[in-house]
Formats: C-alpha cells, sequence, structure tokens
C-alpha cells in the first residue's frame, strides 16, 4: 500500500514558501564578498530572495475528492461531508496549539542540503490538518520529506515557477479528533490507516519573480499544491512507492559505471565547476533569458517524454485496480507577461484522449479496457488574491478497473501511456523499478549511517538481488574514496536491503571554495543490475540528481571554555550575514543581543536536527560545533 491505495484523500490549494538565497552561491560564504550596494540594496548575487526565512506552510487547501474502495471518485459535498474540508497547516493565518494548549507550533521549514545541492530540499516540520466543517478530523506530523522528480512542466522556462517537484512522506503518530460519523468516508479512512497515512505533494507554479511582489493573484512566493492521503502498509520506505514507474527508459550507462567500492577502475569524470554540478540554484535550473512579447502561449502538443509517473495494482474481493499517478507528468498551459513574469491557470495542454494501456506480446500499444482517462471536467478554479488557478479534483491521479485478463497481462508487461498514438510515457522493459532513502545524509568524520534499498520488477519485490554498482564523486565531479559504501545485502523477501555509507576518521583537503564551509560535497550515483541509474536523475552535470548526497563537514576540536571573540562570534556571525531576514527575530552577530536571549537560542540549537524550531535553519553546522555553541550559552542560562 502507499498514498496510491485506497480509501484515498485528494486536496489542492496553495503553499508558500520564502526561502533565503544568499546561500546558493557557496562563493558568498566567503566573508570579503560583498553582498550590498552602499545604500544596503542587495546584490543581484544574493538571490531572488535575500531576506528569506525558510518558512512553508499549506494555504487556502481543501479536500477536492475522495476515492473509496472501489476507486469510484467523490467530488460533491452531499455524498460526503469531507469534500470541502479544510486542509491546514502551521501559518500566520491558521496557528495551531501544541498537544498542551500552551502554546502553538513552529511553522515547518523548507531546507536545502547544500549550495551544490538543491534538487533535494527537505521540509522539516510539516503538520498536516484536515478538518470537517463541525470540527472533527485529523492531524499529524510528516515525516522530513526531500524533493523528488524535479522536472519541468512547461515549454516556458522562467525559474522555479516552471518546475514540478514531489515531497513524499509519512504520519505515522495521527491524531483523530472529535465525532466522524458525519463522514463515512472518513470512518472507512481510519479504519484502513491504521498504521499512518502516506502522504504526496506534488508542488509546482512557485512565484519567484520579484516583479510579481504584491502581485494580485500571480503573489511572490506562492505555489500550488496537490496532495494525497492514503493508508500505510507494513514495512513500507516513506519515500518509495512499492510498485511501477511509467517513464521513457533513461539513457545508457555511462561508461564508467563500475561495480562495488572499485573506484581505481573508474575513468576519470570530466572536472565540473563546484557551483554547476547540479545548477547554481533551482531558478537558475529552469530559467533562460526572458522571451520577448506577452503572449506565448504553449498549448500546442506537448514535448515527449511527460515526466514519470508512479503506479501500482491492487487486489481485493471486488477485483484489481491500475493506480497511476499523472499529478506531475502532464505539462502545463502558460504564457509570459511583458515584466518576464510568468502566467497560468494551471490547465494541462492535454487533458483528454488520454490511454493508459500495455505492451502487448507483439511489441504495440494495447489500451486497457477502461484506459481512457480525461481530466477536462475536473477542473476547479481557486479565486485568490495569492494565486488565481484552476485545481485538479483527483490531484491527477486516476484508479483503471482492470476487466477480463487484464491483470495477468500487465503483471509482466510494461505499463505506457498514450496522446493520440503517441507513447509519452512508457516503462522498462522488465518492470524495474530501484529506489534508494534517504535522498542525503550529514555526517561527522568516523560515522556511519544507512541507505535502504527497494528492488521491484512489474510491482513485485526482486528477491536476492546482487549488490547494486556506484559511483561516487566529491562536488567538482572527481571520483573519491572519502566515503565508504558497503553493501549488506541481498535483498530479502519484501525486496528491501541496506547499504551501509560511512565516513572514514580525519579530514580532507577542500577547494578554496569550499573552505568557508568546513564541509564537503558528495555524490554518490547508483546503478542498477543492468547498468540503468537508479534514481530520478541520470549522469553528471547541470541537469542531475545524485541518487545519494552526503554532505561531511571537517572535524573541529571543541574548546574547553568557548569563548565569543575566539569560537561563538565567528560562526554566528558568518550566520547573520548569510541569513539578514533572522534580524528582525533576533541579530546572532551581536553578542549582547544573543547573552540576553541566551534560555531562547539555547532551546531551540538543542533540539533535534527534524524540528522546525532548530536553529541554524539551514542545519549545515556541524553538530560538534552546536554543541560549541551551547556550552558557551550555558554560562547565560537561568541558574536553578
Amino acid at each position: 500500500m502507499s498514498y496510491l491505495d485506497l480509501p484515498r484523500i485528494h486536496f489542492g490549494g496553495l503553499f508558500f514558501t520564502n526561502p533565503d538565497t544568499i546561500n546558493n552561491r557557496i562563493s558568498n560564504y566567503d566573508p570579503q564578498v560583498k553582498l550590498t550596494n552602499p545604500d544596503g540594496s542587495y546584490l543581484p548575487r544574493a538571490g531572488w530572495n535575500a531576506v528569506g526565512v525558510a518558512q512553508l506552510w499549506l494555504a487556502e487547501c481543501s479536500v477536492l475528492s475522495v476515492a473509496g474502495p472501489a476507486g469510484t471518485l467523490v467530488t460533491d459535498a452531499a455524498a460526503d461531508p469531507v469534500i470541502g474540508a479544510a486542509v491546514e497547516s502551521p501559518s500566520p493565518s491558521t496557528p495551531k496549539k501544541t498537544a498542551d494548549g500552551k502554546g502553538f507550533q513552529d511553522i515547518a521549514k523548507m531546507v536545502d542540503l547544500d549550495p551544490a545541492q538543491q534538487g533535494r530540499s527537505a521540509v522539516y516540520g510539516l503538520r498536516i490538518y484536515v478538518t470537517l466543517a463541525g470540527g472533527a478530523g485529523f492531524s499529524g506530523l510528516m515525516s522530513v520529506p526531500m524533493l523528488q522528480e524535479l522536472n519541468g512542466r512547461m515549454a516556458l522556462q522562467i525559474g522555479s515557477w516552471s518546475a514540478v517537484g514531489t515531497w513524499m512522506g509519512q504520519i505515522t503518530d495521527v491524531t483523530w479528533s472529535g465525532d466522524l460519523s458525519s463522514s463515512p468516508f472518513l470512518v472507512q479512512f481510519q479504519a484502513a490507516c491504521s498504521q499512518g497515512i502516506a502522504v504526496k505533494l506534488t508542488v509546482d507554479l512557485h512565484q519567484n519573480s520579484d516583479a510579481s511582489r504584491l502581485n494580485p493573484g500571480n503573489n511572490f512566493c506562492y505555489g500550488r499544491v496537490h496532495g494525497a492521503l492514503g493508508p500505510i502498509g507494513a514495512g513500507e520506505l516513506a519515500q518509495v512507492v512499492p510498485g511501477r514507474m511509467i517513464q521513457v527508459p533513461p539513457p545508457p550507462p555511462a561508461a564508467h559505471a563500475m561495480a562495488g567500492a572499485e573506484l581505481e577502475s573508474v575513468a576519470p569524470v570530466p572536472k565540473i565547476a563546484p557551483e554547476k554540478i547540479l545548477g547554481v540554484t533551482l531558478d537558475a535550473r529552469f530559467r533562460k533569458p526572458a522571451l520577448a512579447g506577452a503572449e506565448l502561449e504553449s498549448a500546442a502538443a506537448p514535448p515527449a517524454p511527460w515526466n514519470p509517473a508512479p503506479a501500482q495494482v491492487t487486489s481485493s474481493k471486488s477485483g484489481s485496480l491500475l493506480h497511476v499517478d499523472l499529478g506531475g507528468s502532464i505539462w502545463l498551459k502558460a504564457s509570459q507577461a511583458a515584466n518576464g513574469v510568468g502566467v497560468s491557470d494551471g490547465t494541462f495542454v492535454v487533458d483528454t484522449g488520454i490511454a493508459v494501456g500495455f505492451q502487448s506480446s507483439a511489441g504495440s500499444f494495447q489500451a486497457l479496457a477502461n484506459g481512457q482517462v480525461s481530466f477536462a471536467s475536473q477542473y476547479q478554479l481557486l479565486s485568490s488574491q495569492n494565486k488565481q488557478v484552476n485545481l485538479i479534483r483527483s490531484a491527477g491521479l486516476v484508479d483503471i478497473a482492470l476487466v477480463g485478463n487484464e491483470a495477468s497481462l500487465i503483471s509482466g508487461r510494461p505499463l505506457l501511456v498514450q496522446v493520440g498514438g503517441t507513447t509519452v510515457l512508457q516503462e522498462p522493459a522488465d518492470g524495474a523499478l530501484y529506489a534508494t532513502e534517504p535522498f542525503y545524509m550529514r555526517f561527522e568524520p568516523g560515522t556511519t549511517g544507512a541507505v535502504q534499498l527497494m528492488a521491484r520488477s512489474f510491482g513485485q519485490p526482486i528477491v536476492g538481488q546482487e549488490p547494486l554498482t556506484w559511483q561516487i564523486v566529491d562536488s567538482s565531479g572527481t571520483p573519491s574514496t572519502e566515503i565508504a559504501i558497503s553493501w549488506e545485502g541481498p535483498t530479502d523477501a519484501a525486496g528491501l536491503a541496506t547499504l551501509t555509507v560511512s565516513t572514514p576518521g580525519g579530514d580532507v583537503t577542500l577547494p578554496p571554495l569550499r573552505e568557508p564551509l568546513d564541509s564537503q560535497l558528495y555524490l554518490v550515483f547508483f546503478a542498477d543490475p543492468s547498468g540503468q541509474p537508479v534514481g530520478d536523475g541520470y549522469g553528471l552535470g547541470q541537469d542531475a540528481n545524485a541518487s545519494l548526497t552526503v554532505l561531511r563537514f571537517q572535524s573541529y576540536a571543541a574548546p574547553a571554555s568557548p569563548t565569543w571573540q575566539a569560537d561563538v562570534g565567528p560562526i554566528l556571525q558568518a550566520y547573520a550575514r548569510l541569513y539578514p531576514g533572522m534580524k528582525d527575530k533576533l541579530d546572532i552577530g551581536d553578542e549582547t543581543t544573543v547573552q540576553s536571549a541566551a534560555p531562547y537560542v539555547y532551546g531551540r540549537m538543542a533540539l533535534p536536527v527534524e524540528d522546525p524550531a532548530y536553529m541554524p535553519v539551514t542545519r549545515d553546522l556541524s553538530p560538534t560545533k552546536i554543541q560549541t555553541i551551547l556550552q558557551w550559552l550555558k554560562a547565560y542560562l537561568p541558574k536553578s
């Protein structure tokens, strides 16, 4: 089971996030690099939101539809009052009290791992609340999701507004409140989610053009979100669908892919500038020079292929269903205003005439009997000052009833999606799906961690899988032995295995550009037994995402009695410079201010790294340096 399984809730609306962009450039960490003009205004190198504070929340979201055990889509509140129920998270306009009622939940934070890895932005502390008009409902804290399937979805490319990405996670500790009996669906949903709720968020149209500030209907820092909530199954990974993936087969494997950790056998990897290996910023990755003209409609046939679509087959006494998530796959209609701001009503370039089928024994496309898909009647306009946009009532998910021997046929044949006779998505010929999580890790020297692997073929576990192959490179693209990986396979009956990642003790030689960060970044590219890349990015370069990214801190000898001048001040002053948006709340670069706020700062820095209130928000300070600051702060805490 997963978010694709039934019963399932679909919601939609907006999300808001305002990341700080100064730290998008590694060179900005050098204290000698100027960030402002003499008048205090920020230079272009500070990015499009120099005073952002990395908050993220849901806005104006509601339940758009639900799908019961038979896959029938319900969109009418008269059929069940869960339709239209509010879907919220802690935000300035929707504060949420803590369990003890004495305070308020902190707003979630969106954080990049490193300036050279911005394709895996993680969300810390996102609490989701689904509430009926009478107050009953459920809520819970989502596990930390890391961005995946980051792709473009329109012909225009003007920053992150033209991108789509997904966050997947789980709510394992669900709080059910009030009388749910007015909603038969919620009663059913609660019973199905005894192990928790799987969450999928698809986000797009995030407006980061400076010209959109206070722009009614297309406001700065707002984007669109569609969500799907389904029951968790035993042993599932939080960020991996235990099913299938319909996609165009990836390009041939790189010639330098190797077995195990035999790095000496690897052909040299072309050097890539440190700020280019994964793109300087998400904005740069999806930005081209502004185009002339205000009407640049992209309503022509979309480029093939579409973005990948997760799929899953479930069976019950009433029959078998194929679940396909096209929510992030189909391209959007879009235009560009004269000032360069992207404009989209959120509708698909292709919203009808979509056929889901499989590859016949003769190699041709064979449509499923119920495989005709249309979203043309599913648009629901959200008329908001923040964003005027259409939502998709099913969040782009479809549930196809399989008839006759279709369930048997597709159990061993590739799934395909066609539009007008053209294949836009195609499952690999062997039906293989290999996936790993987490997508990134942080280490101090001499520490270890585990990566989980899932191996599937046409949705079924691959048991006894032999080791994957992998390549490790540092942030400049140079093969590296500065982290190590060992295979703990073979895969078990559920198709799961473990890889152990470790960082040898001692320090490494940092490139001059990374010395102010006091860390090195490593990219791990896994390949499956056929040599195909594992994950949602292929090869090296500006458009790639590694299967795993490791941030390795340098060692740090914590002083027994730290001082502000020698130890704490230089660390906090660097953060004050890089994250000026914090200054309105607390000037952490000023010794007197920090001393007077010692209990507050200590409380935040002593929190678990997963907590949204953790400081520093970026989580790019080594644990040992955190402990040094905490040790210094203790002298200014109230005496008990």
